[in-house]
This record gives C-alpha cells, structure tokens and sequence, in this order.
C-alpha cells in the first residue's frame, strides 16, 4: 500500500505530527508507520548561488569591481544548490519524494511564505509529479493537526505564497549581491584592525530601516530647545482644594514662551477670588487592548522584560513548539469567527494558578463577539494559548514571562470594558482661564488582569506622550465635589520653566513600529491593523534586520536605545546627497510598496515576471550611476566600523555577552570575581534576590533567570548615587537627604530619593517638609 509523505519544517514539528498520527517507526532521518511516512528540513536546505557562478571570472576577474555588475539571471536561471551541512538530510527528503512507496505529498512546512519556500525549494529539485496537498494549521496541538489533515488545502491554493516566496528570494539575492558588491568596491577599504575589507552591506530591507535610524539621529542633532513656562494655580471651593493648569481657549495648544508673560498671568490671578465656568462629567469605556500580533508582543517584551526583538520571536517560536501558544509570526491581532465555539476550550486550558479565578470568572460572562476581537483575518490570527494545558514550571523563566503576557491579553479580552467617570472643569479668574481634568475609576473591567506597572506599560502604548507623566496626572486629578458657577478662591499660583524636548531615539520596539508604518511610528493599535501590508519586511524577518545592522557596524545598541555608527551615518549621507538613483534604497515608502507588490503576488493579482522587472530596472539604474560616480570621483573610503561592534563568526555570541553585561551589572564585573566574594547591598524589590554593585550599575544576583532589576550608576541631577544610598534606598526605600542636585537652570537643591516604582527601578524626588 502506498503512503502519505510529510515534509515538516524541523524534526520538532515532524515529532509534533508523528504523535498525533501514532507514528512510531524511526529511521535515519524519518519517521514512519504503515500509512504515514514524515520527514523534514532543517529549516533552508538549498541557497541561491552566488554571483561567481553566472560570470564568465576569466573575462570579468575575481575581485569585486563594478565592471562585473549588474549581474541579473533571468527566473529561469537562478540555481539553487545544497547548503553546506544538509547534503545528508536533503539526500533523505529526496529520497522519498522520488520513492515509489510514496502515493501522497503533505507539505507541512511552517504555514506563511518562508514555511511555503523552503518546502517549494526541495518539491522543485525531485521534479515530483506525486499528488500534492498543503497542511494549513495556526497550532501544533494534536487537536489542530487532525484537523487540518482532514482540511488539506489544494497546492494550487498556495502556489501564490510560493511565487511570493521566490519573488522575496530573487529580489533580496539582486539588490544585496549586486549592490553590496558595487558600494564596496567603490566605498569600502581593508579593515587594518578585524584584518579583513570593510564591506559595505546594502539590503532591500536592510538599508531603509538603517535611514530611519540615521534621520532621526539628525533631528536629535538639529534639534534646538525652546524654552516656555506653564501657570499652575491651587483653587480653594466649598468642598476642598483642586489644581488647574493655565490655557488659551481661543488656542488651546499655545504655549507661553516669554516668562514676563507667566508673571503677569501669576501676579494678576495670584489670591484673587475666580468661578467655575464651565464644568462637564460624563461616563466614558475604555476597552481592553487587542490580542497580540508578533509585533505588539514584542513591545510589550521589550518594555516590560527589556528582551531584544530576536529573543521574542525565539521565545515565542519555543513555545509554539512545546504547544503553548499558536502561531506566532503573525501580523494579525484578531480571531476568526470559525474559532468562537473553540474559544472556551482555549479558556479552560489555562485554568491554573494564578489565573484559575479570572477564568471562571471569564467563562461566566460569555464568550467574545465584539469587532475587537472577531474580525477579518489575514493568514494566521492573533497569537493566544492553545487548547492543551501547560505545565507552566517546566518552562524557562523567560519562556513563562512571554506565556504570562499572552494568556492575560487573551483574558483580558473576555472582560468588559473599564469604566471611569470623566470631568473636566474651567476656572475663570480675571479674565484668565484654568483646566483642571479628573477622572475616577468606577469599574475596572479588563484591568482587573492587570497589575499597575502593567497598565501603565499598556496605556503609555496607547498614547503618543509616552513618557509625559505630568500629563498623565492632570488628567487624573483628585477633585472635591464642585458646581458650575461656583465661587473659588485662588490659594496659590506660580510659574513653571520648562523646555521642549528632542526626538527619541528608537528601541528595538519602537524600531518594529516605525518598519512596520514604512517609516510612520503608528500608535493606534486598531489603525495599525488597517494599514499593515506596506512596510519594510515582515513580522518574522524585521528582528534578524535589527540584529543585522548591529552585526554589520552600523548601528550599535546603548541600554536599550540604537544609535547609529560613523559607517552608518556615512552610508546614508552619501546616498541622500550624492547618489540621487539610489534613494530608492532609503525611501521606507518605496520598500514598502516593493513589499506590498509581494504580497499582490501572492494574491495572484501582480506575476512574478512584473515584480523582477521593476527590480532588475532599480538595480541596473543604481549601478550604471556607480559606475559614473567612479569615473567622477574615484574610489571613496567609508567609515570603518567601531571596534566595539566587532564580530566574527563567534562575534554575535560576544556582543550577546556585551549586551548582557549591560542590561546585567553583575555580569559586568570582573570574571575572575566570584559572585560571594560581593557583598550585597539589600534585597532586590523585583524578585528578592540579592543586589550587588557591577562596573555600571547595582544589579541583582538573578539576572540569568530573567530578572533585570537594575540602579544605573547614571548621575540623576548631576549625582550619582553612593553605594551608602543605595543600601538606605534597598532598606528604608528611601535615601538619606542628598545634597548638590542641579536643576535644569542650574539651581542647587537638596532632596531625599525615593521609589516611585520598586519594581521598575523608578525613582523620584521628596523634598524636606517645611
């Protein structure tokens, strides 16, 4: 009897479909039974060429130079051949595909575009002609994989995802072989201290993320601060005290920037008696936040747990593996309405401490209809638990903190909106008018999920002033009962200096928004799912961009912002000012149309012979103005990349353990240091492990279980903490009273340092009582 042949992407995946088909059977690479046989990848067997192979080397050299390029195979020509370590197990997938015992091709590859390729790559070498079919599942439970052997899909429903795949393939081979040749043969020099050429890496993707980085390192610098002031007032009513904060009501936006102006503002209102002119109160709803896409995921990690954007998409991949979560390299942050009757078995399965009393809770209010939450999908849905229970304690400490933030957003979801009580007041003293904005929890809904920290997280991505804490307050003010047309008296008013503040640099997280929006960092999280399509790369490729523009010298990463290198900065001038061809490598806007074109082939809607010739016709315009440039100018040296952002093949495990050493203190330290030879210095608020002084900050001893409770040695005001302080701070949660602190106009003050937020490492100030 013949068998059904299925090609996994990964042993992993092949073991997950071998237990839910009972196959047992194992051989040198395989599994099989009496119906089934199931082999796999190792992700990419084959890789495209390199260009050598379509250049005639006695005519053209081997030394990289322009006279060699472009070098564009039609589709027909480019070759794939058997990457170096997988001849053995591509030999075995072969083997099997061309065996006569075989009746039925599975392709059960990863479901999404990169899955589809590297499955397409191997069916294309056999030449196979068996009948094929395609595996479509969001999850590796048992559960799901018999449902989707029941649904296979027809290979003609995913040839567009194929055609796509190789699209993405041939135009990333074009644009990096050909340009990264050209830029360095015409920029790049030999590297004295690595010992090996400065190669000037150009990428489709690559090179339009680092100009976003580059652009904004240039509004940093251009930036020139303006100074404005801000009248706040105290107002004594009937019932109690309130603060109001000035402003225009015929600008609502102005600022006051001349401080003669706020005096005046002070000393005409300062004591004088005033009126409650207008006062509005209204209930408002705010609903819990969508389910996560691998990209609202990975800010979320990012901010809370300070992981990189590679390290989610590892992490969140190993937990779909270990049949935690479903698929995670979703760009999608909805469920299908097929999925609603399913939903309470995912529910039930993380019934388990600590969530056990939200899900019984969560199942007596109805399974989720709202359009938040069923909606239109794209090829995978949001990323939730799957239906089988997890033993929670096996899994890694960073594996349960990325579990625990999906299973509450999945929780959240089930919960009624928050309800809060709204009021917004206008005092009018002498002419002048006062803004007070109050606001009163009256049901917490959704948020019940939450701890403050996190809703505080939660909340800072929805709004665009993440980091306006001020603003946060005015709106949150603590108001007395109060009547429009009531009288007040004016208790105190003063004048605040403050500055505008420059650009931020991006995190990782802000990185993968901006990529995301092709440059536009969208904040809305429902506006981000009507524009996705046009941005630079995928949700699955955008991490690896990250962590190749560190990798390659252009942009190194200090705590947790990216900043641009002098290569960098270089490579970008270069082309904006004297490259005018080539811009198209920096426009976000153009990469993200190259990107929205892919997925128009996937759809059928655009051929894969239309999508190479606009890019054979880009390449061949930058490389003829290259070769001009040359005949111009001559050969141009970049920039060497820093010696701190060195790598070689070891090289990305070294800079993981500079970027360690970083975020972990501890690990900075002297190595030949024995962890107790350190004395600690109290107890860690995060974890209660021991905090210990490293060269850039005081750390705790668990760094390497995942807890990134740390006190930079930064000075805060001018002053840098002793270790004294720190003790008194761990102990008391408060330091003794600090002298020196330099205000932003220069001013000396005196103050106590105290936690804001333990947890976070967040201080603030408390002033001697008078």
């Amino acid at each position: 009897m013949e068998k059904k042949l299925i090609v996994a992407e990964k042993p992993s995946q092949a073991r997950e479909y071998a237990t839910a088909l009972g196959v047992r059977g194992k051989g040198d690479g395989y599994l099989e039974n009496e119906e089934y046989v199931i082999t796999w990848c190792y992700g990419h067997l084959l890789e495209l060429e390199r260009p050598e192979a379509y250049m005639d080397l006695e005519r053209v050299g081997k030394r990289w130079s322009l006279n060699r390029l472009p070098v564009l195979p039609s589709l027909q020509a480019f070759r794939r051949v058997v990457k170096s370590g997988s001849v053995k197990q591509y030999q075995v997938v072969q083997r099997w595909l061309n065996s006569s015992d075989i009746g039925e091709v599975i392709c059960g590859t990863d479901a999404d575009r990169e899955g589809q390729l590297l499955f397409q790559e191997v069916w294309d070498a056999a030449k196979c002609s068996k009948p094929l079919s395609r595996l479509w599942i969001s999850s590796l439970t048992t559960v799901a994989i018999l449902e989707g052997l029941k649904c296979l899909r027809p290979a003609e429903a995913v040839a567009g995802l194929a055609a796509a795949g190789n699209g993405r393939a041939y135009a990333d081979w074009d644009f990096g072989m050909n340009l990264t040749e050209g830029f360095t043969a015409l920029f790049g020099s030999f590297d004295a201290v690595r010992k090996k050429p400065n190669v000037i890496s150009i990428g489709r993707v690559q090179t339009p993320t680092l100009a976003l980085i580059v652009e904004r390192e240039w509004e940093i610098e251009r930036f020139v601060a303006q100074p404005f002031f801000e009248v706040r007032a105290v107002f004594s009513a009937v019932q109690g005290e309130y603060p109001g904060k000035w402003f225009d009501p015929h600008e609502e936006s102005k600022r006051i920037t001349d401080p003669q102006v706020a005096e005046r503002i002070v000393a005409l209102t300062q004591g004088k008696p005033g009126k409650i002119a207008k006062m509005e109160q209204k209930d408002v709803q705010e609903p819990a936040p969508l389910l996560f896409d691998l990209t609202s995921l990975t800010i979320a990690a990012s901010k809370k747990f300070g992981y990189s954007a590679e390290r989610v998409l590892q992490l969140a991949q190993s937990l779909y593996e270990k049949k935690a979560i479903t698929y995670p390299r979703t760009d999608c942050a909805y469920l299908s309405e097929d999925l609603l009757p399913k939903l309470p078995e995912h529910l039930q399965a993380i019934r388990q401490e600590p969530y056990s009393n939200w899900v019984d809770e969560a199942s007596l209010l109805g399974v989720p209809r709202g359009k938040r939450v069923i909606n239109t999908i794209t090829a995978h849905h949001a990323i939730i638990p799957t239906t089988e229970k997890v033993a929670i304690e096996r899994l890694s400490r960073e594996e349960q903190n990325l579990y625990d933030l999906i299973v509450r957003r999945f929780l959240a979801v089930w919960f009624p909106p928050s309800k809060y009580h709204q009021t917004d007041v206008v005092t009018v003293v002498e002419g002048e008018s006062f803004r007070t904005k109050g606001k009163v929890l009256l049901s917490p809904g959704w948020k019940k999920i939450y701890g403050q920290d996190e809703l505080d997280d939660i909340n800072s991505r929805k709004t665009k002033k993440k980091d306006d804490r001020e603003q946060a307050e005015d709106e949150n003010a603590s108001l007395p009962p109060l009547l429009k047309g009531e009288d007040v008296q004016t208790k105190r008013v003063f004048s605040e200096e403050k500055s505008t503040k420059p650009p931020k640099r991006f995190t990782q997280g802000d990185l993968l928004k901006a990529m995301e929006g092709a440059g536009k960092q969208i904040d809305d999280e429902v506006l981000r799912q009507q524009l996705k399509g046009k941005g630079l790369g995928t949700v699955a490729t955008r991490p690896a961009i990250m962590e190749n523009l560190i990798d390659r010298g252009y942009i190194l990463q200090e705590q947790k912002v990216l900043k641009p290198t002098q290569k960098g900065i270089e490579l970008i001038r270069l082309i904006k000012e004297r490259l005018p061809q080539a811009q198209l490598l920096i426009s976000a806007e153009m990469t993200g149309q190259m990107e929205f074109n892919l997925s128009k082939v996937e759809k059928g809607e655009l051929t894969i012979e239309q999508y190479m010739t606009d890019v054979e016709d880009a390449i061949g315009r930058i490389i003829k103005e290259l070769s001009s440039f040359e005949q111009r100018h001559g050969k141009i040296a970049l920039a060497l990349a820093p010696t701190t952002a060195v790598q070689t093949s070891a090289g990305t495990k070294k800079r993981e353990r500079a970027k360690t050493s970083q975020k972990n203190p501890v690990r900075a330290q002297n190595s030949s240091k024995v962890l107790g030879e350190n004395s600690a210095f109290g107890k860690c608020p995060k974890c209660g492990g021991d905090v210990i002084e490293g060269q850039k900050g005081f750390g705790c001893t668990n760094w390497r279980d995942g807890c990134r409770f740390v006190l930079w040695k930064t000075p805060i005001c001018g002053k840098v903490l002793t270790p004294n302080q720190i003790k008194s701070l761990l102990k008391k949660g408060k330091t003794p009273l600090i002298k020196g602190f330099k205000s932003k106009s220069g001013k000396s003050f005196a103050a106590y340092l105290i936690w804001e937020d333990p947890v976070e490492a967040k201080l603030k100030f408390e002033f001697e009582k008078e």
